[in-house]
């Protein structure tokens, strides 16, 4: 444990004074790969606060695409909810633009994680947020995703084992295709039937991920956990990440920026106009990417 522990801080510390290197170097300060980038996640230590630009590693994204120079309904919203500050993203899938899962195989920077096919084919990443859980303090299983992750409507592997939700590692799985509503399938034992097969193969979709649990379903609040698991966090002081879907397609990707009780989650889901919405990784994981050439400014709320 101590050694994937080492190495994860190193990683990170790394990566941090070569990019601090390069700014002493050169006089500005920046930290993106693209100039129109703008990269925003958590500061862990600092309640209720992130840090514009640097990012931790992260499993999985959930990242959004449109086709280059055309006009993707995306709108970003920066508010502050009983005193927590969020980001969130608002998709409006088209033709153009959708909602899709990416990941690299092991823990990256969530600005890294992104599918180089759909850049070849004239496409844009508008913008993302981190996804599932990963294997972070052990090795060699260090990034491997604790739960599901589907992509092109294949289940993704981690040195060549596939990556399935188990009892206690991905309470709820979301699946989804480019068009259509997202759906929420439990999986390992069913808090409310106490099944234990696991029944992703019955389902067919392009994108799956699976998430800790959730806090809506068809419109009505829920949690089918009852409060106990390995990552059922249900009050901490702890940013955390969320991916929600109203009743007529619309995404929302939120970034949290600190802790809150689930009923004022929901009541903040509610408020959106949420149908579904999981609880995705949360800590120095949560973090946000997205383009501002892509990406419309919504009015602040506050």
């Amino acid at each position: 444990m101590k050694t994937g522990y080492h190495e994860f801080h190193m990683k990170k510390l790394a990566r941090f004074m070569a990019v601090l290197c390069t700014a002493l170097t050169s006089g500005t300060y920046t930290l993106t790969a693209h100039a129109e980038l703008v990269k925003k996640s958590w500061g862990q230590g600092s309640s209720n606060t992130f840090i514009l630009g640097l990012n931790n590693a992260v499993g999985s994204a959930v990242n959004i695409y449109t086709l280059k120079d055309t006009e993707p309904s995306v709108l970003h919203h920066v508010g502050n909810y009983k005193g927590i500050n969020y980001d969130m993203l608002e998709v409006t899938p088209s033709e153009t633009t959708f909602v899709k899962v990416d990941y690299v195989g092991h823990a990256e920077w969530l600005n890294d994680i992104y599918d180089w096919g759909l850049i070849s084919e004239g496409y844009v990443r508008a913008g993302g947020i981190n996804a599932n859980y990963y294997s972070w303090i052990t090795n060699p299983n260090y990034g491997q995703p604790v739960g599901g992750v589907r992509m092109a409507g294949k289940w993704t592997r981690f040195r060549g084992e596939p990556n399935l939700p188990d009892y206690g590692s991905g309470y709820v799985t979301a699946y989804w295709d480019r068009v259509g509503l997202m759906k929420l399938v439990y999986s390992g034992e069913d808090a409310m039937s106490g099944t234990t097969e696991w029944i992703g193969e019955k389902v067919d979709s392009e994108c799956a991920v699976s998430g800790s649990y959730t806090f809506l379903v068809n419109g009505e609040r829920k949690d089918l956990t009852g409060g106990y698991g390995w990552y059922a966090y249900h009050s901490n002081d702890y940013a955390f990440t969320c991916l929600a879907q109203k009743k007529d397609g619309t995404y929302l990707l939120i970034s949290f920026w600190n802790g809150m009780r689930d009923e004022q989650v929901q009541d903040f889901l509610l408020e959106q106009g949420a149908y579904n919405a999981i609880r995705l990784d949360g800590g120095t994981s949560t973090s946000m990417c997205y383009e501002e050439d892509y990406v419309k400014e919504a009015p602040s709320k506050n």
